[in-house]
């Protein structure tokens, strides 16, 4: 009887320092402040800023509270607005692999003339997303190794 319980304290003391001592998902990617969480990317979402992975710094997208939207639809669509114009088109994407392409020749804008600096500069880095991660309330979309555009959730 006396062996079963050293091994059970043996067997716990173990367990306890693996679970201690373990590098976590989260942790091993860099996160440890952000909340991974299983959800997809699709559905309305708002344009926080413009970020880097690298440096943690968020530069802040500003404009009227109707701008900068999009929305991801299941079957491969997309809808939005830019800085002045109503944008929309179609995209691919392996939720697997968290790979997301905007195709460029179903790319439409309301008024490519009309828009703002600021409006080129978002389409432009849209159309060169490649890679997605989502966590909890956060879209990044990766336009270069660490630079992404950063959407959050609006607020209903």
């Amino acid at each position: 009887m006396r062996k079963y319980r050293i091994f059970t304290v043996f067997f716990l003391i173990i367990v306890t320092t693996a679970i201690l001592f373990s590098c976590s998902r989260e942790d091993a990617l860099g996160l440890e402040s952000d909340v991974l969480e299983l959800q997809s990317p699709y559905g309305r979402w708002k344009l926080e800023g413009y970020a880097s992975s690298e440096s943690k710094q968020i530069t802040l997208v500003l404009g009227n509270k109707n701008s900068y939207y999009l929305t991801l639809n299941k079957d491969g669509t997309f809808t939005g607005t830019s800085s002045t114009n109503a944008i929309g088109g179609k995209f691919t994407i392996d939720t697997h692999r968290g790979v997301i392409n905007f195709s460029t020749t179903d790319f439409y804008s309301s008024g490519k003339l009309t828009e703002t600096n600021d409006g080129n500069l978002y389409l432009n880095r849209l159309l060169k997303v490649k890679n997605y991660r989502v966590f909890t309330n956060k879209l990044h979309f990766y336009y270069s190794d660490k630079e992404y555009l950063l959407f959050i959730k609006p607020v209903k």
